[in-house]
């Protein structure tokens, strides 16, 4: 749970994690029930320096907000998408800044790690690696996504088992 061991593991396998800090203006805006798309481009401009620098850095070109919530239409169907090992094409980039999810990832000596993620933390899935995400039971997640090229990920899927959910240690 310390953020440097977290960091230094995660690094040590090529992904990028970092701890950013957190508005009370987003905390506000990510405890809400419902997102609209104003408070999605208020919390984008709360951002706006750690979004020009990634984009500067690593080349992002657009991001967006995605607000997950357990009573919203076909939540399941939704998240079935993400909780299955896959892959994509382009780095999947994540900054949670409401809630709480969970990466898994399968090491390239095909161990399996998960990282509990909640507000504040950032992580980089570089392309082409086997990972998956699920939200605890309480499906709510709030996560800036930045983008290289347009908005979206083709999932590319493997028939792998991976480890399953668990309440997250206190």
């Amino acid at each position: 749970s310390d953020p440097a061991t977290i960091d230094a593991f995660l690094r040590a396998r090529g992904i990028p994690f970092e701890f950013w800090s957190m508005p009370a203006a987003a905390v506000a805006l990510a405890a809400k029930n419902r997102l609209s798309d104003e408070d999605k481009q208020l919390l984008l401009s709360l951002f706006a320096d750690k979004l020009t620098e990634k984009a500067t850095h690593d080349g992002y070109k657009s991001s967006d907000v995605v607000a997950i919530r357990p009573d919203l239409p076909n939540v399941d169907e939704a998240l079935a998408k993400f909780d299955k090992v896959h892959f994509h094409d382009d780095d999947e980039v994540r900054a949670i800044v409401g809630g709480e999810g969970v990466f898994g990832f399968i090491d390239d000596d095909g161990r399996q790690f998960t990282v509990a993620m909640q507000p504040g933390e950032f992580i980089s899935l570089p392309a082409g690696m086997w990972h998956w995400f699920y939200c605890f039971d309480s499906k709510n997640v709030t996560a800036l996504r930045l983008f290289r090229d347009n908005p979206s990920w083709v999932p590319h899927y493997r028939d792998t088992a991976r480890g399953q959910p668990h309440a997250r240690p206190s």
